[in-house]
């Protein structure tokens, strides 16, 4: 491209006063200056470690490429600047220098180049270049997040007011690494935030850089948080051992672990209704006691203390978590209440024996039935089956069934027969003491599925004999009687 010089340009640059610019150029501080590209291409191995390695990546000015928009501003002289994208060959196009390839250069870089080649038309230029719009950046996310794949992101611009001086300032943000985390669905329950990797092309080669997100969760680090460059790969590896704690603070960060759809399990073993579950969201995490209520609640000699989790992670290896539910009604960290992921396979193993005191607690945890079936037969106003809360006494039992019928029951002993675990079935007589406070002699706790037998008192016992035997007698003083009423008509 030619240009033909202008004589008033000439003149008027000559009059200008620039003052100690040309020694002094100005340069425009972008906060996009320090990013870097970069070309992945495999996933390096991390190793869990209690204190990892953090090494960030250093703040290098922003090189620019295709996609890239500048602004070159000339003092005195607004007409022969101008806003312009840097084109796919890397050229942009200004009035009097025409073409200039910038790819691969820095804000800075451009800058003196521009001061360079203005010199040639005018004396001392003052120029200040600027990042207008930095490109879209593309990126690629992989490992331990719910939708890894490759991302497009752009800056976005927020706009904040100067209360003293009344004003408003555009401020261009950054794609950061958390952006990325929302963007691909949030972190998962595996998540290794100690050890999140970024491998970045730098200078022809590839460095990898560690991030641990866990000293921004605890301390406030923003700089993990690094703006991400075009070309980016983030690596978020699975953790070996999960820890429960962790899982649940990162549940409550924004960044941290997310769901976007509510995950489906599978419980078996002592379990009420054994099968495949669709925890809900919407209160929170999903977590193990969540789905142990929703399939009905553990069966009488669940083993609490060896519930194995089976997982599959991002990579294809299985996990297996052991939680112990005791200890959490124990202690009542519920943070041993751990989160579960989509596809996680939860065994609840059978005890060979329950202690009775333990089973008692165990009937009063969110996780046991909300509810045991009684069967109480005999003389009670209603007798069958009967709904109770776990831990219900005997003499509770009773009154739900109605209590005893006044005339016919025998209100000093009733029968308890219960099925036990091993398939025996055990029979013992108790007597009734509706005053009594719960213990095993006279008013235990039931089970689900023991029956309750009130049989007859001996009164009743004997009216119900001598009506059997006078039955005939009496049907046949009836007939005789009806023959003497139509005789005597």
């Amino acid at each position: 491209m030619k240009f033909k010089l202008n004589p008033i340009i000439l003149t008027l640059s000559f009059n200008i006063p620039f003052l100690l610019l040309n020694a002094y150029p100005i340069q425009a501080q972008s906060q996009y200056d320090n990013q870097e590209g970069l070309f992945y291409d495999s996933l390096p191995s991390v190793s869990s470690s209690p204190s990892p390695i953090n090494n960030l990546p250093p703040n290098n000015p922003y090189i620019l490429d295709k996609g890239d928009v500048i602004k070159v501003t000339v003092f005195g002289l607004p007409e022969q600047g101008g806003i312009d994208e840097v084109f796919t060959d890397g050229t942009v196009t200004f009035p009097l220098i025409g073409n200039i390839n910038v790819k691969g250069q820095t804000i800075a870089q451009v800058n003196q180049l521009m001061i360079n080649l203005y010199s040639r038309f005018l004396k001392r230029p003052a120029i200040t270049v600027t990042l207008e719009q930095p490109r879209s950046l593309n990126v690629a996310i992989v490992g331990e997040v719910n939708v890894p794949g490759n991302y497009t992101m752009s800056s976005v611009s927020s706009t904040t007011t100067n209360n003293s001086q009344k004003s408003a300032l555009s401020v261009r943000k950054n794609p950061k690494v958390t952006d990325l985390f929302n963007l691909a669905g949030g972190l998962t329950v595996s998540a290794n935030v100690q050890q999140i990797k970024l491998k970045r092309r730098q200078s022809d080669r590839e460095i990898i850089y560690n991030l641990n997100f866990w000293k921004l969760l605890q301390e406030g680090d923003l700089s993990q948080n690094i703006d991400l460059l075009d070309g980016d790969v983030i690596m978020v590896k699975k953790r070996e051992q999960i820890n429960p704690k962790e899982s649940r603070q990162l549940a409550d960060a924004t960044f941290g672990i997310k769901y976007v759809k509510p995950p489906s399990v599978t419980v078996v073993g002592e379990i009420s209704r054994p099968g495949s579950y669709t925890v809900p969201i919407e209160a929170g995490a999903p977590r193990l006691t969540s789905v142990i209520q929703q399939s009905g609640g553990i069966k009488e000699l669940a083993d609490i203390r060896n519930i194995t989790v089976t997982r599959t992670t991002r990579d294809a290896q299985e996990q297996i978590i052991n939680v112990d539910l005791w200890d959490m009604l124990q202690s009542g960290d519920i943070k041993k209440d751990i989160i579960l992921r989509e596809g996680d396979s939860i065994n609840i193993p059978k005890a060979e024996q329950i202690d009775p005191a333990e089973a008692h607690i165990l009937a009063s945890a969110n996780f046991s039935p909300a509810e045991i079936v009684v069967n109480v037969v005999g003389s009670v106003v209603r007798p069958g089956p009967t709904a109770v809360r776990p831990n219900t006494p005997l003499n509770n039992a009773l009154l739900a069934a109605g209590g005893f019928d006044q005339t016919r029951a025998n209100r000093s002993k009733v029968e308890l027969i219960r099925i036990n675990p091993n398939g025996t079935v055990s029979k013992r007589d108790i007597a009734v003491d509706l005053g009594a406070k719960v213990n095993e002699e006279n008013n235990p706790i039931l089970k689900n599925n023991d029956v309750l037998i009130v049989n007859r008192s001996a009164l009743t016992k004997v009216s119900d004999t001598l009506n059997k035997v006078l039955s005939p007698f009496t049907s046949i003083f009836s007939f005789v009687r009806l023959f003497e009423l139509f005789g005597s008509n």
